[in-house]
């Protein structure tokens, strides 16, 4: 399954925000966890008061509190271990004194993302080095080696400018040949500024400089304050909206995280409709109608036969199924449909 995995430096929030998105708190203690986060989207809502049905199920992703990164024999090693199963990555960066101290002994975001992301650039700069190595101390370079070569030392040179590898224009063919190889800067990022209350909706200078670093590093940026994000989620849902108009809050941050970790993915929603369940799937973008069945259960992709497939948005327009037929806008595709996001879909299948 594709994870999302947050990171950052000890004493940031990120296990903070990960017990927010996933409503599971690790036992102390335990350097990684794994659960499983809803994903907030108005699109479910409209559709469940449309339908009424007995269940609503939100789509939904997998994160991972990885291992902070601290300084130490060996303690660098296993930060890049536990980042590397993750395709994508949510970076969360201390901006609040708090009460408890920052382990570098002051408050600066932007060098700590610097120190974060050093050590990503500086791992994928030693990978392609042991492999430029290996390839100079054989005998002879031929074969898959000799044409591998200059796509390494085109991506070494591309490091060393301090550019991700995220960053580097690579044909389908050299793409080909470092298969293989996990490079941390090549994982699409996402930076959650961890605020103090009182900076919500202000722009500090720092603040400016990290969004025009990671605009430059082509990575999105969102700002949150977890202290308050705790205290939305322990509100009813009343109380949640009284609190956050208050602050000028139109929805909670964790849920803009989601949406966001979603996109990081690859990932878009499709949706099956009834009035006993609405519910999204995550499904990885270009996958294909049978995907689909298959991401829902196995035997209806062993099965299948048609799908019918409607969009979210002819739907809320008109209102009903009927009138989306009658339109002539909801369509029978086969197997090789490539699903679109907001797509509903009705599988037809026989075992």
């Amino acid at each position: 399954m594709l994870t999302c995995g947050i990171v950052g430096l000890p004493l940031s929030g990120k296990t903070t925000l990960f017990s927010l998105l996933t409503g599971y708190t690790p036992p102390e203690g335990k350097p990684s966890a794994i659960a499983m986060a809803d994903v907030p989207d108005v699109r479910v809502d409209i559709l469940s008061a449309m339908y009424q049905p007995r269940k609503t199920v939100y789509g939904q992703i997998q994160i991972t509190d990885l291992a902070g990164l601290s300084e130490g024999t060996g303690k660098s090693a296993a930060f890049l271990n536990s980042i590397r199963p993750a395709q994508a990555l949510i970076h969360v960066i201390r901006a609040f004194e708090g009460d408890y101290p920052h382990p570098l002994g002051s408050i600066d975001p932007l060098r700590d993302f610097n120190i974060v992301n050093h050590e990503l650039l500086l791992a994928d700069m030693a990978l392609v080095e042991t492999r430029l190595d290996r390839i100079a101390s054989a005998s002879k370079v031929k074969g898959p080696d000799k044409e591998q070569l200059p796509v390494l030392e085109k991506c070494l040179n591309h490091l060393l400018e301090e550019k991700p590898m995220s960053q580097l224009q690579l044909t389908e063919e050299e793409r080909q040949l470092l298969q293989g190889l996990v490079f941390f800067t090549d994982k699409p990022q996402l930076l959650v500024v961890n605020l103090a209350e009182e900076d919500l909706g202000t722009n500090p200078p720092w603040l400016s400089a990290l969004k025009t670093v990671s605009s430059e590093k082509g990575w999105r940026i969102l700002t949150l304050s977890a202290k308050i994000e705790m205290e939305i989620s322990q509100l009813n849902p009343e109380e949640q909206t009284v609190f956050m108009a208050e602050l000028n809050i139109s929805e909670p941050g964790t849920a803009l995280v989601a949406r966001e970790a979603y996109s990081l993915l690859g990932l878009i929603a499709f949706f099956t409709v009834g009035t006993d369940e609405v519910r999204a799937w995550a499904l990885k973008h270009g996958d294909t109608a049978v995907e689909a069945a298959r991401t829902i259960h196995s035997d209806l992709a062993r099965g299948f036969i048609r799908a019918d497939v409607m969009s979210y948005e002819d739907l809320n327009q008109l209102g009903s199924e009927i009138a989306v037929k009658e339109k002539g806008l909801a369509h029978l595709v086969g197997k090789d449909y490539v699903v679109k996001d907001g797509d509903i879909v009705h599988i037809r299948f026989n075992v």
